[in-house]
């Protein structure tokens, strides 16, 4: 089970990279209310916990920070990526 959650929450970080790096920030939102809606049902049918207990307010605080710092990682990488891209040098 753990590795499935694991590979859930790379999946979705990657997903969040992905809007960043094309800044589609629509998707971004998108990906972010279904992870953690995921999220929420895993610890509410998961783990029988309340959704706004202090320990799940504090995983999803979390998942909103992974969510956040994919996302601008991603946006970053593309920013980088599209001025190397523009600074290419001509050879005429």
């Amino acid at each position: 089970m753990l590795f499935l959650l694991v590979g859930g929450l790379v999946l979705w970080m990657f997903g969040c990279g992905y809007a960043g790096y094309n800044k589609r920030f629509g998707l971004f939102v998108v990906i972010l209310v279904v992870g953690m809606s995921l999220n929420t049902a895993w610890m509410v049918l998961g783990l029988d916990a309340r959704p706004f207990s202090p320990p799940a307010m504090t995983a999803h605080l979390a998942a909103l920070m992974y969510a956040i710092c994919a996302v601008g990682t991603g946006f970053l990488a593309g920013r980088l990526i599209r001025g190397f891209r523009e600074s290419k040098v001509d050879r005429s």
